[in-house]
C-alpha cells in the first residue's frame, strides 16, 4: 500500500497544529484534534482554518468575561517605602472570588464597594532636564563633573600600600577607620573633622585611613544631573596634599609614646609612624572579617565617660586611651572572630584581590601573632551611634569644635606633623599660580600708574615678589548666611573652632540671654549684635578693612605708631594695595558698588580682586577645587578678616598661624 506524499504546505499545516494541544472524543479513546482557537487560526495557511463550534466559541467568550471580572476585583494598593527615598511601590493585593468547588460563594463585600475606584498610580518621574555629557579626555568641559583617573592611579600605587611592608605596615601593620566621620556636608566641617582624626590616628601610632570627600549637593559646583555619583565624590588628594591623604612624613617626624595617664608625650627612637592609606587599601589589608569595631555610642554618653562636660584635652585622651590599650579597648567592646590560620581558613571568605605592590604573606607566615588572638585590634573602625542617641555621632562633634573646650587641643595641633605638612595640592597649586596675575596687575605701567609713582615706592616685579604680600584678603559669606546668623543669634554661639583663640586681636563675647528668654530664641537687641559681626552691612565691611590694614601697616612699621587716621586725606602710600573679596556672592550690582567704595575710601585701593567673578578655572579639576584654591589664596595674604562663625575662616586661620602669621595680621569682623 503506497503512501500518498504531503505538500510543503500541508507539512507545514501538520507541525503547525501537532503544537495545539490534544482532547479525546466523548465516545472513543482515540484523540482528536482540538478546534484551532481563532487567535491560532488566523495564523495558519489559507485553506488550513477550521470550523469553531458554536458552543466552545461561546464557552471562549464567557471564559474572556469571567478573566475580565476577576481582573476588576484586584484593587491596587500603594504603600511608602520604609527606608530611602520616599518612592511609591504599587503591590497587588487579590480581594476574595467565588470559586467552582466552593458550595456557597464567598463575599466580596468590601469597603470601596460603593465608593470610586482608586485613583491610577503616580506616573514615572520625569527625565533630567539636563542630559548627561562626557567628560572630555583633558577634563577641559567646565559644564560637566571631571575625572580623576589619573590621581587614582596614584593614589592606588602609594608605596605604602603594600603587603611585604614591615611593621606597623603591610598585612600586620595598624590601621584605624573612622567611619563616623562628617560626611556630605561642607568642606570645612569636613576638614576640621578629616585633620584631628588624622592627628589622634598619628598619635596612637596607627595608619589614618582616608577616604574621599562626599558632597553635599548644594555645595557641589555642578546641577545633581550631571554628576557622576550620589552622593558625588572627589578624592580628598584633590583638595590638599600631607600626611593625611597618604603624603609622607615632614622630615623628622618620629613615633610617639605616652605615659600611663597619656598626660606626657614622648618621642621613640623606632621607625616613623604608619603612613596614612586609602580605604580601597584598608578593604584588602583589613577585611571585615578581620575589622574590630568600636561604635561612638559605647564611648560618648554621661553614662560611660560624659564626653560634653569634658575638655578637648580630656576628650582627646580617652580616645587615645582606647586606641593604644587593649584592655580599655576590650572594656568598651567586643571583638569580632578572627580566624587563626590566615584568610583562607574561612570557605566563606575570599582572599582579597592582590595589592598592587608586594604580594600577601603565606599562609605559614600570616598565622601570626596577632591573628592567633581573637582580642587583635590591629584593624580598627569607629563607626557612628545612632543618631537618636547622638545628633552629632562623630569622635571630635559639633559640641566640641563650637566650644572654647577645644582650645586646649590647640598647641599640640597646631606644631603636630599632620598640620605642619599640609599644603596644597597639585591642582590646587596650578590654578593659584594661574591666577596670580590678578593681584600684581596694577603694577603694569598704564594709564593709571606711571613708571615714576613705580620707583618711587621701590615696588619690586620680579618673580621673588609674591603679589599676595601686599594684599588684604577678606571673606565676605553671603547667601545661606543670612538665615545662618539669625540661627547662631538664637542659639547665643560662640565663635567657631579656632577662631576662639585668646590671642587673636578681635574676640567675642556672646551677650547674656535676656532673664525670660525661651531656648532658641534671643532677644531683638542681642540678635542685632549678632548681626553686626556675623553679616555686617557695606559700611561696617569697609571699616574694618581700612582699620585693619592700618594696624598691621603700624604695627609692622610701614607707618608710623601716630598715625591718624581721621586726617587721611588720600595722599598716604600704603604698604598694601590689593584688596581680595573671598564672596559667594555674585550680584553685580551689589559687589561694583562694594568696589567703588574701596577705591574711593581713604588712600584707596589700588587693586581689588572677586573670586566669585575673576578667578579662572582651566579644568573641571581646577572648578572641583575652587573652594580649596580661595582658602589657599587667602592663606598667603599679608593679612585676613574673617567671620568668626565660619569653618572657612577657622580653616584658613590655622594654616595661617602654623605658617606663622603675626596675630594682628588675623581679624574678625
Amino acid at each position: 500500500m503506497t503512501r500518498k506524499m504531503k505538500s510543503k504546505d500541508e507539512e507545514g499545516l501538520e507541525d503547525e497544529a501537532s503544537l495545539l494541544p490534544q482532547t479525546y472524543d466523548d465516545h472513543s479513546s482515540v484523540p482528536r484534534r482540538r478546534s484551532t482557537p481563532w487567535p491560532v487560526s488566523l495564523f495558519l495557511p489559507p485553506g488550513g482554518r477550521r470550523r469553531v463550534s458554536l458552543r466552545k466559541l461561546l464557552a471562549v467568550v464567557i471564559g474572556v468575561v469571567l478573566a475580565f471580572k476577576l481582573l476588576l476585583n484586584i484593587r491596587p494598593v500603594v504603600l511608602f517605602q520604609a527606608d530611602g527615598p520616599q518612592e511609591l511601590v504599587t503591590i497587588q493585593e487579590e480581594l476574595p472570588t467565588t470559586t467552582l468547588d466552593s458550595e456557597e460563594p464567598a463575599s466580596t463585600a468590601t469597603p470601596l464597594d460603593h465608593e470610586e475606584p482608586p485613583p491610577p498610580p503616580p506616573p514615572p518621574p520625569p527625565k533630567p532636564r539636563i542630559p548627561k555629557k562626557k567628560q572630555k579626555a583633558n577634563n577641559s568641559d567646565l559644564s560637566v563633573p571631571p575625572h580623576y583617573t589619573d590621581l587614582r592611579q596614584q593614589i592606588y600605587s602609594l608605596p605604602q600600600h603594600n603587603y611585604s611592608l614591615p611593621f606597623p605596615e603591610g598585612a600586620n601593620g595598624r590601621y584605624v577607620k573612622f567611619s563616623s566621620q562628617v560626611r556630605e556636608l561642607g568642606w570645612n566641617n569636613v576638614l576640621n573633622d578629616v585633620l584631628m582624626n588624622a592627628h589622634l590616628a598619628y598619635r596612637s601610632n596607627r595608619a589614618y585611613v582616608f577616604t574621599d570627600h562626599e558632597w553635599l549637593m548644594r555645595h557641589y559646583p555642578w546641577p545633581p544631573e550631571v554628576a557622576h555619583e550620589d552622593p558625588p565624590l572627589t578624592p580628598m588628594a584633590a583638595l590638599m596634599s600631607g600626611p593625611a591623604v597618604g603624603g609622607e612624613w615632614p622630615e623628622g617626624t618620629k613615633r610617639q609614646s605616652q605615659n600611663q595617664n597619656q598626660s606626657t608625650v614622648v618621642e621613640v627612637e623606632a621607625p616613623p609612624p604608619p603612613r596614612a592609606v586609602s580605604s580601597t587599601w584598608f578593604d584588602l589589608v583589613c577585611p571585615p572579617h578581620k575589622r574590630r569595631i568600636l561604635n561612638t555610642s559605647d564611648v560618648k554618653p554621661w553614662q560611660r565617660w560624659d564626653m560634653q562636660a569634658r575638655s578637648g584635652r580630656e576628650v582627646f585622651d580617652i580616645w587615645l586611651l582606647l586606641l593604644t590599650d587593649r584592655a580599655s579597648l576590650d572594656n568598651v567592646t567586643n571583638p569580632n572572630p578572627i580566624p587563626t590560620a590566615g584568610l583562607g581558613s574561612d570557605p566563606t571568605i575570599e582572599d582579597p584581590a592582590p595589592p598592587p605592590n608586594g604580594q600577601p604573606k603565606d599562609e605559614e607566615e600570616e598565622s601570626s601573632e596577632e591573628y592567633e588572638d581573637e582580642g587583635n585590634d590591629n584593624c580598627l573602625e569607629i563607626v557612628s551611634g545612632s543618631r537618636e542617641e547622638d545628633m552629632f555621632p562623630q569622635v571630635f562633634d559639633l559640641w566640641l569644635w563650637g566650644t572654647p573646650r577645644i582650645l586646649d587641643l590647640w598647641e599640640e595641633f597646631k606644631t603636630g606633623p599632620i598640620s605642619t605638612g599640609l599644603g596644597a595640592s597639585p591642582i590646587v597649586e596650578r590654578c593659584v599660580q594661574r591666577n596670580m596675575h590678578l593681584f600684581s596687575r596694577h603694577l603694569r605701567v598704564g594709564e593709571q600708574e606711571d613708571l615714576e609713582a613705580l620707583e618711587r615706592r621701590q615696588v619690586l616685579t620680579t618673580v621673588e615678589q609674591d603679589p599676595l604680600e601686599r594684599a588684604l584678603a577678606v571673606h565676605v559669606r553671603r547667601g545661606d548666611y543670612k538665615q545662618a546668623c539669625s540661627e547662631l543669634a538664637n542659639w547665643n554661639s560662640t565663635f567657631y573652632s579656632w577662631n576662639q583663640l585668646p590671642f587673636l586681636p578681635d574676640r567675642f563675647t556672646p551677650p547674656p540671654y535676656p532673664g525670660d528668654h525661651v531656648s532658641g530664641q534671643n532677644s531683638e537687641e542681642n540678635v542685632q549684635i549678632y548681626l553686626e559681626h556675623c553679616l555686617p552691612d557695606d559700611e561696617a565691611i569697609v571699616r574694618k578693612v581700612e582699620s585693619s590694614r592700618i594696624d598691621w601697616e603700624m604695627e609692622m612699621g610701614y607707618l608710623p605708631k601716630d598715625f591718624n587716621p581721621d586726617a587721611e586725606d588720600g595722599t598716604t602710600s600704603h604698604y598694601l594695595e590689593t584688596l581680595f573679596l573671598l564672596t559667594n556672592e555674585r550680584d553685580p550690582v551689589w559687589l561694583g558698588q562694594l568696589q567703588s567704595q574701596f577705591s574711593s575710601k581713604g588712600g584707596g585701593w589700588k587693586n581689588v580682586v572677586i573670586s566669585s567673578l575673576e578667578i579662572v578655572y582651566d579644568d573641571a579639576q581646577e572648578k572641583s577645587v575652587g573652594l580649596a584654591v580661595d582658602m589657599d589664596l587667602a592663606r598667603r595674604a599679608a593679612v585676613f578678616i574673617g567671620n568668626g562663625w565660619s569653618s572657612f575662616t577657622s580653616n584658613i586661620l590655622h594654616r595661617r598661624l602654623v605658617d606663622g602669621k603675626s596675630h594682628i595680621s588675623n581679624r574678625f569682623f
